[in-house]
């Protein structure tokens, strides 16, 4: 009886290590594959990029941009008459940052040519070649990629960084033999656009520079904390920039130092270089912008001609920047409702907000004032959006266009944005009178008029 009673468990254990081990449904795998998995981090990567081309990524950022910010199509076309009344729009200025690409180590690049290294050990790259995907032979987590627009070649570190990996991306393959760095781990490390060259910084601070193939050569010893190494676009000059400031040039050609400058307004805490100017930012968040080759500070605007736009590594994402401000649009489902009270006492409105939140204005001015205690609140209705308190008339929002039977109105709120949502008409017209602009309201006294916002794509701030 024991025996049988044995075997009647281990054919049970049996069946349930077959239920175990059996293969995981189509959709769950197809789930588990939008993710590369290693270890507990992913590598996120959107299958739109995955083709490796300049094309692609620049496609994917413009969709991407196109998706989620404020147009003519999606100001102005009312919803299914059964929505009107239960939902709005919110409008809200934002730098526009789309991401790549997550698990990221470092990148090396622009839109026009960019490569991203990844903690799986793998490098991705969107180029003119048709090479999409390395992988170290170390079989660690790759650490630095230098690249650039056009190059043929292209360099990496694994975590160790005590050798240098290059690359033919002409035939996705590793040159054979290795660079070996005497002193690693690399800091930083930069390649021509023609990939001739390659530039990188060691753990004694030490700059090397040479043929993309080696060997390399010292060239001097930073004094100050490196930030930066890159080349221009040209030929290529090796470009050092520290933290104090200092920018030093170095020509190919020779070896030999070019000229060094010192920008004020340090000490800074990342660099970035886009054609021949370098952005400069402090711990504070401000920026500054100097010109390589008029070797003076330029406006962002100047900047911004040069490039605009910006790829940089933020928490191990790869985003995207346009360098401005571009107006975002969200969809919000709920009744767009004010609650609106008034005190004859105090000569004041309460106004339960479109955000939640409670706002107080005096009606002598109209203007955003303080709270004040009192007890004679009265609820009061609009009038074809008009409050009336004895003589005075009052507005919190504003029309902003008929699109047939529907009426699109506007409540901008400091600090938050815009609020827009749609409401029945008595009559049906077509009418835009302040085309991709918003009100603004200093005043609710409706005999103020609002000052109307241009919308525009790219407001430098």
């Amino acid at each position: 009886m024991i025996l049988r009673f044995s075997q009647v468990q281990i054919i049970i254990f049996l069946f349930v290590l077959i239920l175990i081990s059996a293969p995981v449904s189509s959709d769950a795998q197809s789930s588990a594959n939008s993710k590369e998995r290693v270890g507990q981090t992913y590598i996120d990567v959107p299958p739109q990029l995955r083709k490796g081309t300049v094309k692609s990524l620049k496609k994917y950022v413009s969709e991407l941009l196109g998706k989620k910010y404020v147009s003519t199509g999606k100001l102005y076309t009312p919803p299914f008459e059964a929505l009107a009344d239960n939902m709005y729009i919110s409008v809200t200025r934002e730098k526009a940052i789309p991401i790549i690409a997550g698990g990221v180590s470092s990148y090396s690049g622009t839109e026009e040519g960019l490569a991203a290294a990844l903690y799986d050990g793998s490098i991705r790259l969107w180029s003119s070649y048709p090479c999409k995907k390395l992988r170290l032979p170390s079989g660690k987590g790759a650490a630095l990629v230098a690249y650039a627009p056009g190059s043929p070649v292209l360099a990496a570190t694994d975590s160790k960084g005590d050798n240098l990996f290059i690359y033919d991306l002409k035939t996705c393959s590793r040159i054979p033999g290795d660079i070996p760095v005497e002193h690693g781990p690399v800091k930083m490390m930069a390649i021509s656009r023609t990939g001739d060259w390659l530039g990188l910084i060691d753990s004694f601070n030490a700059l090397l520079s040479g043929p993309s193939n080696g060997p390399l050569k010292e060239m001097s010893v930073l004094e100050g904390t490196p930030l930066f190494l890159g080349y221009t676009p040209g030929q290529g000059i090796l470009v050092a920039v520290e933290a104090s400031g200092k920018i030093v040039m170095w020509g190919m050609k020779n070896l030999s130092r070019i000229n060094s400058d010192e920008v004020a307004g340090g000490p800074f805490a990342s660099v970035r270089m886009s054609g021949y100017v370098v952005c400069l930012r402090r711990d504070d968040g401000k920026e500054v912008y100097w010109d390589l080759r008029k070797r003076d500070l330029v406006k962002k605007s100047e900047a911004l001609k040069e490039s605009s736009s910006w790829i940089y590594e933020k928490e191990g994402s790869l985003v995207y920047s346009t360098g401005v401000d571009r107006w975002k649009v969200a969809e919000h489902f709920g009744r767009p409702l004010f609650i609106v009270s008034y005190s004859a006492k105090e000569k004041l409105f309460r106004v339960r907000d479109l955000d939640s939140k409670t706002r107080y204005y005096s009606a002598l001015d109209g203007k955003e004032f303080s709270e004040i205690k009192t007890s004679d609140w009265k609820f009061i209705s609009p009038k074809n959006g008009v409050y009336k308190a004895g003589k005075a008339l009052f507005r919190l929002y504003d029309l902003v266009c008929q699109k047939g039977a529907q009426k699109l109105y506007c409540r901008h709120i400091e600090g938050k944005g815009f609020y827009l949502w749609w409401q029945q008409a008595g009559d049906v017209v077509d009418r835009i009178p302040h085309p991709m602009e918003l009100p603004v309201r200093e005043s609710i006294l409706a005999d103020q008029p609002a000052i109307w916002t241009p919308l525009i794509q790219g407001e430098i701030r």
